[in-house]
């Protein structure tokens, strides 16, 4: 319930704008004007009016020509000066992209928001089977390489405080589940510059990242490979992850991070 000062200043059109987006943030499939009015209790004529706004805006789009709303990269891009540095995206492609002419396979780029990753951009492979994730989706940090690759770079206390938060929740038999496995993970991607996802979230699907820094020595964000365990198999990962961490490293030097060289 809202407080008699907090409805004296309520917008109520600008809550149910606000409170619509919170919920297709949850449902990146998409939901159309009669599910958002039926799930949130909002009149659908209300509803019409603010997602024609929102679409006319660009903040959502219609998925394929179909009824159902997602939320378009608009919003993506207002935020990433706020998770990461604003140029990170920018300077990143073109290496993403010859790093996807030499593997053949899907490159992404994404930054880390709160407990959680967020993809920002995708160059797609060139196989005929490559894997497509869209722009926004929200993944979990102790499964995905990029997740892990964040950690590593955070301090140990800060690292100890997120892990202690997450939820563990177990995608394959592969997933890691213990709280100490997971930090014990982390420090292995701290000492070989890169991460690794071994089928932990999707069967059949392996990733391969590293993290990206700014002028700062911040986290600006991360890179990463995602293929087929036919294409990737085990033996191939050290080579392919050398290849993920000398890119991000590359790009980190564009955002201004100096690489201290150590005789």
């Amino acid at each position: 319930m809202m407080s008699s000062t907090e409805q004296k200043y309520n917008v109520p059109g600008l809550d149910r704008a606000l409170t619509i987006i919170e919920l297709l943030n949850e449902k990146p499939s998409g939901l159309s004007v009669n599910e958002i009015s039926a799930q949130l209790k909002f009149p659908v004529n209300s509803v019409y009016r603010i997602m024609s706004t929102l679409e006319r805006r660009n903040y959502v789009v219609k998925r394929n020509g179909e009824p159902g709303y997602v939320l378009s990269e608009k919003l993506l891009g207002l935020a990433t000066p706020v998770v990461g540095d604003a140029s990170f995206i920018e300077n990143a492609i073109p290496h993403m992209r010859a790093l996807r002419d030499v593997t053949k396979e899907s490159m992404l780029a994404g930054v880390m928001l709160e407990n959680e990753g967020v993809v920002i951009e995708q160059v797609e492979g060139l196989h005929n089977f490559s894997f497509k994730v869209n722009p926004g989706l929200r993944f979990p940090l102790h499964t995905a390489a990029p997740g892990k690759a964040f950690l590593a770079q955070l301090s140990l206390v800060r690292r100890e405080e997120i892990v202690k938060e997450l939820d563990l929740r177990k995608f394959t038999d592969n997933t890691i589940t213990s709280r100490q496995a997971l930090l014990d993970e982390i420090e292995i991607v701290s000492k070989l510059g890169y991460a690794v996802d071994r089928e932990e979230e999707m069967e059949g699907q392996v990733c391969v990242g590293a993290a990206v820094l700014n002028r700062s020595a911040e986290l600006a964000g991360a890179i990463w490979l995602v293929a087929p365990t036919s294409r990737l198999p085990e033996k191939e990962i050290p080579r392919v992850g050398e290849l993920i961490k000398d890119v991000a490293e590359k790009i980190s030097s564009t955002l201004g991070y100096v690489f201290l060289q150590v005789a």
